[in-house]
C-alpha cells in the first residue's frame, strides 16, 4: 500500500481535473465558480490555497482551527485514495 503523501509534497497547483476532485465537484461546476486560474503553456492550473479559501468562505461562518485541520486531513486522505484507485484502473 502506498503511503499518503503530505500536502506539502504534492504541490500547490492542481490540474482542472484534480482541483475538481479535491473539491468533490465536476469540472463543469469548477469552471462555473470563476476561481482564479494559473496558466502554464496550455495547462490551466488551480492554486490549492484558492480552493481552500473558497471552501472556507462558502457559508461565511467562522470555523474552528481544529475543525479545519481535521477536515483538511480527512479530505486529503480521501483525495489520495481516489487518485490511487484511478491509477490502478
Amino acid at each position: 500500500m502506498t503511503a499518503i503523501v503530505p500536502r506539502t509534497r504534492w504541490g500547490r497547483l492542481l490540474s482542472e481535473e484534480d482541483a475538481a476532485e479535491y473539491l468533490g465537484i465536476g469540472t463543469t461546476m469548477l469552471r462555473g465558480l470563476n476561481l482564479k486560474v494559473r496558466r502554464l503553456g496550455r495547462r490551466i492550473l488551480y492554486d490549492i490555497r484558492d480552493l481552500d479559501l473558497w471552501v472556507d468562505r462558502m457559508d461565511e461562518q467562522p470555523v474552528a482551527d481544529a475543525d479545519l485541520a481535521r477536515a483538511a486531513a480527512d479530505e486529503e486522505a480521501r483525495f489520495f485514495e481516489r487518485r490511487r484507485a484511478r491509477a490502478r484502473a
